[in-house]
């Protein structure tokens, strides 16, 4: 059975609430590793670089709480609930779950972002954005070197 690809990152801030899905496919895995293998090969060059950003628009960002679904609504053929999801990202102190591919997110609770991101770091990658009409940056948490090596081994379908 292939490694779930499908993963739910809590923000970093705890202020906005939201989170992002994002489908680690290997391709998007290999082309965040070419980025990190580039900002090493710069980072021998000149030492004072730490990061580098790219536009991506690869996480999509929804909010549980909004719009007319019920957070406990169970997704079509699945046992997993948006409910269930952030109970264990919070209960069990998760700061990534992998979930099954067939999870899907209401439209209505899709949150318009602009600007983003993704940032490459020495050892992992995170996905940054402004939410629509807001003046602040929301970042996911990081996802590490060995989850995205683990990804370009994995098998993949598309999520829509």
């Amino acid at each position: 059975m292939a490694t779930p690809t499908i993963i739910v990152l809590p923000p970093l801030s705890a202020d906005w609430g939201e989170f992002a899905l994002l489908d680690l496919t290997p391709e998007l895995a290999r082309l965040a590793l070419g980025r990190i293998a580039t900002l090493r090969e710069q980072k021998s060059l000149d030492p004072d670089i730490d990061e580098t950003y790219y536009w991506a628009y690869f996480a999509e960002y929804f909010s549980p709480w909004k719009g007319p679904a019920s957070p406990g609504e169970e997704v079509e053929d699945t046992e997993w609930t948006l409910e269930g999801i952030l109970d264990e990202l919070t209960n069990e102190e998760k700061e990534i779950v992998c979930v099954p591919e067939s999870l899907q997110v209401s439209p209505h609770q899709i949150v318009a972002v602009e600007c983003e991101q993704m940032v490459v770091r020495l050892d992992s990658i995170v996905f940054m954005a402004i939410p629509k009409h807001a003046s602040f940056y929301v970042q996911t948490v990081e996802i590490p070197l060995a989850m995205l090596d683990a990804a370009t081994n994995s098998v993949s379908t598309t999520h829509t």
